[in-house]
């Protein structure tokens, strides 16, 4: 006869020591850790500081896009080309001196073409004042998607022997828009002209050291 010794186990469920300590300094940690983040970030963070524009202004790099950008930057070109024809011609030059001349944004030619085939009149007014004026490329009737129309307004007196030119190029958001009856700034905002800012390499130099 055989016998069987019936042998059982128990199980012991052994607590880690100290687990409420361990928990604690867990979050303390974290928050430590999100104070530090906080801290540096207020301090040496980086601001993304927008271009200061009045209600009457747009930004050339943020709100100008497509065939509105693209002119924009030949009108900027051409208001230092028209500057140097009119030392040379006499005169300001008009829509033939610019076919001759291939000068953009006035040549029409393919590009002119894709960029809404816009039509550009010359329009001087005379200011009050002695040698007072205003010389208006204005540029309408575009046929591109969302276009506008366009002004290049050159600011022109004279002092003493030199002439001083300070152009401004303007946009309205409505392609056909004509130029405003009366040739000052106030009548081209009461009109919904925006005179355009351009980016200039400060303003994103600015923007990236938060200044």
């Amino acid at each position: 006869m055989t016998t069987g010794t019936l042998q059982s186990s128990e199980t012991e469920l052994i607590l880690p020591s100290g687990n409420r300590w361990e928990t604690i300094l867990l979050i303390l940690v974290l928050l430590f850790l999100v104070g530090a983040t906080g801290f540096y970030t207020s301090q040496y963070g980086q601001k993304e500081n927008q271009q200061e524009l009045l209600e009457w202004q747009i930004s050339s790099f943020s709100d100008l896009h497509g065939v509105d950008q693209a002119i924009y930057n030949e009108m900027l070109v051409a208001a230092e080309e028209i500057n140097w024809m009119v030392y040379y011609l006499g005169y300001w030059p008009d829509m033939p001196d610019f076919q001759e001349a291939l000068l953009p944004p006035f040549y029409e030619d393919l590009s002119w073409k894709n960029n809404g085939s816009v039509n550009w009149k010359l329009k001087n007014v005379i200011q009050e004042g002695e040698a007072q004026g205003l010389t208006i490329y204005h540029g309408s009737g575009g046929t591109a998607p969302e276009q506008g129309a366009y002004m290049m307004v050159i600011d022109h007196k004279h002092a003493g022997n030199s002439q001083i030119i300070e152009p401004s190029l303007w946009w309205h958001t409505d392609p056909n828009a004509p130029v405003p009856p009366q040739s000052k700034i106030p009548s081209f905002i009461l009109h919904g002209w925006k005179q355009i800012i351009p980016y200039q390499g400060i303003d994103e130099l600015n923007r990236i050291n938060g200044v």
